[in-house]
């Protein structure tokens, strides 16, 4: 056998290895006709950058749907976060999500994993694993990572990804281990981040859509009344696994 295919069929055999090492531990289908409050954290109010409500999530068929629109000349969207009680903490694992958005001018879109912890000896880290912007008409999407550590500066990583969404499904995705981050789409590595120190902070996950900071960034006249609104983010599912070393 040619010495290129005895390491391609190596290589082939490792990556199977490690993939059948991963363990699903979390898995949210948005089965049924309403979002599981025991796993989802929905933020209410105006948080400065709009007003969010849980009249914007609609979940129907196995999807989960954030719609952005306008009433009485108010902005409403939707965004959630997974409850703490679900985060998840090893050094090494991955998280993907299979995700439709389109969003407005004014709206950014958002699938991340961010840490909240109020143990200041432990790193902050923020992954934009997929975030878009309405002013680039849905033409690209941007991902990166954001850490500080105890009593150090904050460090930052952030590319741009020139890759049509709109109206397209892909399944975006992040992976890590004591190597670093690489940000995936549709299974193949976009981005990679160096990280010597690892990665084991609990993170949670963050799915929605975050209005204007500032008045007149939006669309002139609003986004419409939410039946017709134009400006969607859609969810079909998200996953979490845990890599678990084989046993000898």
């Amino acid at each position: 056998m040619p010495l290129l295919r005895v390491l391609l069929v190596l290589l082939a055999a490792v990556a199977g290895a490690q993939e059948a090492n991963y363990k699903l531990v979390f898995e949210e289908n948005f089965d049924g006709d309403k979002l599981n409050r025991e796993v989802w954290e929905v933020r209410t109010g105006n948080k400065q950058r709009g007003n969010y409500t849980d009249e914007a999530l609609d979940v129907k068929d196995g999807l989960l749907s954030i719609t952005t629109w306008t009433e009485n000349k108010l902005d409403f969207t939707g965004f959630i976060k997974i409850k703490k009680a679900h985060y998840l903490a090893c050094r090494q694992g991955k998280v993907e999500g299979r995700i439709r958005f389109n969003p407005a001018p004014g709206v950014t879109t958002v699938f991340s994993q961010e840490t909240e912890t109020d143990d200041l000896n432990l790193p902050q880290v923020n992954i934009d694993i997929a975030v878009a912007f309405g002013y680039e008409k849905g033409a690209a999407y941007h991902t990166g990572v954001s850490r500080k550590n105890p009593d150090g500066p904050r460090k930052e990583l952030a590319q741009k990804n020139t890759v049509t969404v709109g109206k397209f499904w892909h399944t975006y995705g992040v992976e890590w281990d004591d190597s670093g981050y690489r940000i995936t789409l549709d299974g193949r590595t976009r981005m990679t981040i160096r990280n010597a120190e690892g990665s084991a902070t609990p993170r949670g996950i963050e799915l929605g859509c975050s209005l204007p900071a500032r008045e007149g960034a939006g669309p002139k006249g609003g986004y419409g009344p939410k039946d017709r609104s134009k400006s969607s983010f859609e969810v079909d599912w998200v996953k979490a696994w845990k890599y678990v070393p084989a046993t000898k």
